[in-house]
């Protein structure tokens, strides 16, 4: 899904984790939504039965991530752990379906572009953001902020909600061979937040080059 820290507000910055944290209530639901990855990615691949048995547990998986940020701030138990446990698992998350969908689609082209995303938006351009904002700690404006895109994706849960839930359903879509115009409506918003997401990495890149 979107950045954890619009999702979950960190209240410490113990690291290494306290003993405790690793059995806080949201980083098992964490722990839960790394097994049911795993079970998602157990199906008989290239079958119709197959496909369902990744898009339901996949889902599963999903629905937890919505979760696990309620618990944290419903038990008072956000932590360091659980916003890298969050981020990272995201980053799993959607490279797999971005990888299943990518060997469906006939198009080559789409294929290759589906591909990429995993390098340039789940990989390259998530650790960019993390980098400068929990070491070099630059401000979340100066990563983006100042473009209308990265506002409109970081600025409101309905933004963010449009963003992320386009672009899990698009990629579940092509996965499960849903008609075409069902792969369409999903896509603005597909592309809403990978644009977003290129474009902090296009700022922190510039701010880069302004280091001395």
């Amino acid at each position: 899904m979107a950045n954890v820290k619009e999702k979950k507000n960190v209240t410490g910055d113990s690291w290494p984790p306290k003993p405790e944290e690793y059995l806080y209530i949201p980083n098992i639901i964490d722990y839960l939504r790394v097994v049911a990855l795993i079970y998602a990615m157990m199906g008989h691949t290239a079958t119709i039965e197959g496909d369902w048995h990744f898009v339901t547990w996949y889902s599963v998986s999903y629905l937890l991530d919505a979760v696990d940020g309620v618990a944290a701030r419903y038990f008072n138990q956000c932590s360091k752990l659980g916003y890298y446990l969050d981020m990272i698992i995201d980053r799993i998350s959607s490279s797999l379906a971005l990888y299943k969908a990518s060997v469906r689609v006939p198009n080559v082209l789409f294929s290759i572009t589906l591909l990429a995303l995993i390098v340039l938006v789940e990989i390259l351009a998530h650790a960019v953001v993390m980098y400068f904002s929990e070491v070099l700690k630059v401000h979340q404006k100066d990563m983006g902020g100042d473009f209308q895109i990265v506002k409109l994706y970081l600025g409101s849960k309905l933004g963010l909600g449009f963003g992320c839930i386009c672009y899990e359903a698009m990629l579940l879509a092509i996965i499960l061979n849903a008609p075409t115009i069902v792969v369409l409506l999903f896509l603005p918003g597909f592309a809403f937040r990978a644009a977003a997401n290129l474009v902090r990495l296009w700022a922190c890149a510039n701010l880069k080059k302004k280091d001395p």
